[in-house]
């Protein structure tokens, strides 16, 4: 195999590979990234750790097909440092020899005959799910699952697929977030429910953040009994399903009758960092008291003091106090625009506080502190 590139344009993907890449494994091999070139279809890198996998088509000049695996740190090392405007990839049974001008490396390789193959997206059934409405959903969801249980059902995000609707959700059993947005359903892709592990959206948010992956750009998703494959452009996406049952969630969203209070999502955050100053991981809460006119924030701390600040509401009811954990409302205030109305609808004592915002389709749900 040999091929030449231009390091800026071939370090992105490269990297991207890399990042799938099996961080510790009883298979060595899969630490790294295997690369196929062919004169006609051009250059595919490859990675995977056997619950997630990648496939990336990247541009380069093939001369000479053939398959190599690629040292990830290493040849990650030599793209950031390289003075090179063009670097030239050579493998021999043993090695891949990296060379440009003036630089030359040759860096110890294994048989690419070990490596698995990662499957192409081959689907005649899935959903077509426009990019930004995809990249929108993994954004205002993922931060709210169970981080300490990525095996199980609340460690993943919960993807509902209708015939021209998605519904995406997370949970960690103290709050819920929950996005819907538009699907395209092709051949009748029939999927109810699937839970997907964090991290094959959050490498997904990466792809979809590139700048050649326009928004009105089509993604898509197919989903079978244990596992989901995704195409994007020249990215295919691999994996694993998480297994377990999800919650009934939509009997935990309240049904709210009195009128919310609307507040402007780029107020409301750095008042509710200021409030937070005061707090500890011992006495994390921070008060919201809806007063007239106004909504104060309250950060109290016996070993450090306490801390106030208002925000200017309409609210004319009788005051209503909350207490709230500020990390759970800073991480959801953080994946939204700062001029996104939200409309806050207040309980009845100890049930959950539900917010939506105006942009549509969203409902973040999370409980109060006990006071």
């Amino acid at each position: 195999m040999k091929i030449r590139f231009e390091p800026k344009d071939f370090s992105p993907k490269f990297k991207l590979a890399a990042s799938v890449a099996a961080a510790r494994d009883t298979k060595p091999i899969l630490q790294n990234v295997k690369i196929r070139a062919d004169k006609k279809a051009g250059a595919i890198l490859q990675a995977t750790d056997t619950e997630l996998g990648i496939r990336i088509r990247v541009d380069c000049d093939v001369s000479t097909n053939g398959e190599a695996v690629l040292p990830t740190k290493r040849l990650t090392q030599i793209l950031d440092l390289t003075g090179e405007d063009r670097l030239t990839v050579e493998s021999t049974d043993s090695s891949a020899i990296v060379s440009g001008e003036q630089e030359h490396y040759e860096l110890n390789t294994q048989s690419p005959d070990e490596f698995p193959n990662i499957e192409e997206f081959e689907e005649t059934a899935y959903h077509e799910i426009p990019a930004k409405a995809l990249k929108e959903m993994i954004r205002r969801t993922v931060f709210a699952t169970d981080t300490e249980n990525v095996r199980y059902a609340l460690g993943g995000v919960q993807f509902e697929m209708a015939e021209d609707n998605i519904s995406v959700v997370a949970t960690d059993g103290r709050r819920l977030a929950w996005q819907e947005g538009k699907g395209n359903c092709v051949n009748d892709h029939k999927v109810e429910t699937a839970i997907l592990p964090v991290r094959v959206l959050q490498i997904l948010e990466r792809v979809l953040n590139d700048k050649s992956i326009d928004e009105d750009d089509d993604i898509k998703m197919a989903v079978s009994s244990n596992r989901v494959l995704f195409q994007c452009q020249d990215v295919t996406l691999f994996s694993r399903l998480v297994e377990g049952r999800f919650p009934k969630w939509r009997s935990i969203i309240p049904q709210m009758e009195e009128e919310p209070v609307a507040i402007e999502c780029g107020a409301l955050l750095p008042a509710v960092l200021r409030a937070q100053i005061a707090t500890s991981d011992m006495e994390p809460g921070v008060y919201f008291v809806f007063e007239k006119g106004k909504l104060v924030l309250k950060g109290e701390g016996k070993e450090i003091g306490n801390s106030t600040s208002d925000v200017p509401i309409s609210f004319d009811r009788e005051n209503k106090t909350v207490k709230l954990d500020p990390k759970f409302m800073t991480s959801f205030l953080r994946v939204l625009d700062s001029g996104t109305v939200l409309s806050i609808h207040l309980p009845p004592d100890n049930d959950p506080v539900k917010i939506t915002a105006d942009d549509g389709g969203y409902v973040y749900v999370v409980m109060p502190m006990s006071s």
